[in-house]
């Protein structure tokens, strides 16, 4: 909080699969690209190098011809468990020139039994950040986005 403003966001859902399950669908491009926007929404990732300094580039299309590439950089790889990225760097620890939003994501993934207890946070640099990323549709889109996950790893043989 600053100014008694949440510059977090945060969406916390159990899935019906285990965390293995989830890791593949988040670990493996071809699998990512199928959930990672919301649908109709499609996403190609031109670059997914899944390590601290790793890009993490997106090219997102939408239905009607819009399009909008997000450049990222992975901070943190803990399979099974935790991924960390931000669009205020770019793969190799550069700076972004121009980032998408100025935000850092921590995406955690508990063992639940046979389910899997997914954590998404957005960090923002300001409490007007996260308003705007709240009102881009953060909640709605990251919740669908995470549902497509579900039905992604679900669809893996266990």
């Amino acid at each position: 909080m600053t100014n008694g403003m949440p510059i977090e966001l945060e969406i916390v859902r159990t899935l019906n699969a285990p965390p293995p399950l989830v890791w593949k669908a988040w670990s493996v491009k071809e699998n990512i690209e199928q959930w990672w926007c919301p649908k109709p929404w499609q996403a190609e990732f031109i670059a997914f190098d899944l390590r601290p300094g790793g890009a993490f580039d997106c090219h997102m299309r939408g239905p009607e011809g819009a399009e909008h590439t997000v450049y990222a950089s992975i901070l943190e790889v803990v399979p099974q468990e935790r991924i960390v990225f931000t669009d205020l760097l770019t793969g190799g620890w550069r700076p972004a020139a121009e980032p998408f939003l100025g935000f850092a994501a921590i995406i955690t993934m508990e063992a639940d039994g046979e389910r899997t207890r997914y954590r998404a946070r957005a960090l923002h640099k300001t409490p007007e950040d996260a308003k705007k990323h709240d009102e881009m549709g953060f909640r709605d889109g990251w919740g669908k986005a995470i549902g497509q996950l579900e039905e992604v790893a679900r669809s893996f043989s266990p």
